[in-house]
């Protein structure tokens, strides 16, 4: 029988408790067992595929199992994203290094404007890239457009998923003891929660577009 009222919520509060921190714990462990270079994203896919399922009503999958099969599935796939996101951020901190030697106000306020504005976009990208490689069933590159795409087509999503992540981290802050049960669960959550909302919003549209189109067709 399911538990409704209070009995019913903190049953369920508990059980996502328990299983973020079980996530979190073997996000851990697989990234150690890839050197941590070569398991932080592959063990990051895992986690996502994971909490994705659970985010679609399928709360009973065997966590473990999922978990491992996701990570040897795209373990070599991750690390080549990995490799893409490492490559931008570098470039980027290259560019604000280039930046503290120029003497040139002008040539400086532009370079400086078209660097906070590709910060913002790797921001997006990176917070959403995860949500849409585990929920979208498209070609590798075109993980990292739709990622790009969705973030600023859906701003009040982008916007919201980022106030909730400082809190997190404001929470891995105050309460360090955490970490190690919460620190990347809690994170993977969040994104992966306003990722779904964005991507009901982009279905919802397609839909009418679908809709209009049929209607067209039939006039």
């Amino acid at each position: 029988m399911q538990m409704t009222g209070f009995m019913g919520s903190f049953y369920r509060i508990s059980e996502w408790i328990m299983r973020l921190a079980i996530i979190n714990l073997l996000w851990i462990l697989f990234t150690l067992v890839g050197l941590v270079v070569f398991g932080v994203v592959p063990a990051t896919i895992a986690l996502f595929t994971v909490i994705r399922k659970w985010l679609l009503k399928e709360p009973d999958i065997p966590i473990f199992k999922t978990f491992v099969n996701a990570f040897k599935k795209d373990f070599i796939k991750g690390n080549l994203l990995g490799l893409i996101l490492g490559a931008l951020a570098y470039i980027i901190y290259i560019d604000y290094q280039y930046l503290l030697i120029i003497e040139n106000p002008i040539f400086y306020s532009i370079l400086f404007v078209g660097l906070v504005f590709i910060s913002i976009a790797y921001s997006v990208l990176l917070f959403n890239i995860f949500p849409v490689y585990v929920h979208f069933d498209i070609k590798f590159m075109q993980h990292i457009k739709y990622a790009i795409l969705i973030g600023i087509m859906n701003l009040h999503i982008t916007i919201s998923m980022f106030g909730c992540l400082y809190l997190v981290y404001l929470l891995n802050i105050y309460i360090p003891g955490i970490i190690p049960f919460f620190s990347v669960s809690l994170a993977g959550f969040v994104c992966m929660f306003f990722g779904n909302l964005a991507f009901k919003r982009l279905e919802a549209k397609q839909q009418k577009i679908l809709e209009k189109e049929a209607i067209a067709r039939q006039a």
